[in-house]
This record gives structure tokens, sequence and C-alpha cells, in this order.
């Protein structure tokens, strides 16, 4: 079980690290969704890593991190007008 949890934080950590490579080369934009599931993926994998793993400083980060992605994606589907976009 220790070798597929070390597997999840791997995969978590890369997701991050793909969402800021392609940010940083303007690839995408931090309001795009692929930037912001990329983010919410990798944050929600390393937590359950660092849950896993009793490592508890990278968890919180990781769920406020995967929080703010949240935001992020609920702000692409509900702008500040409240109302769905494209409604």
């Amino acid at each position: 079980m220790d070798s597929i949890m070390q597997m999840v934080g791997l995969i978590g950590a890369g997701l991050l690290l793909l969402a800021y490579f392609n940010n940083s080369r303007k690839r995408w934009e931090s309001s795009d969704l692929n930037y912001q599931f990329t983010n919410l993926g990798g944050a929600v994998l390393i937590c359950i890593n660092t849950y896993y793993f009793s490592v508890y400083g990278p968890l919180i980060l990781n769920f406020f991190w995967a929080l703010i992605a949240i935001v992020g994606i609920r702000r692409f589907y509900f702008p500040a007008t409240g109302q769905p976009k494209g409604g």
C-alpha cells in the first residue's frame, strides 16, 4: 500500500508542476478550467498522500490549494453576476 500512496503523491506533484509550467509558459491562464482542474487534482492527490503518511503541514497547504481551485472553478461557471455562464 505504501508504494501505491507514493505513486499517488508523485502524480499529484506532477499535476501541480504541470499546471505551474503551463501557466508560466502562458499556455494556460489562471482562469482556465484546465489550470484549475489540474491544480485541484494535484492538491487532492497530495492530500491523500500526506494524510496516509501523517504529514500534516503539506496536507493543510494542499487542502487550501484545493479550496482555491474550487473557488476558481466556481467563478468560471458562476461569474460575479451570480448567473451561470452562458445563461
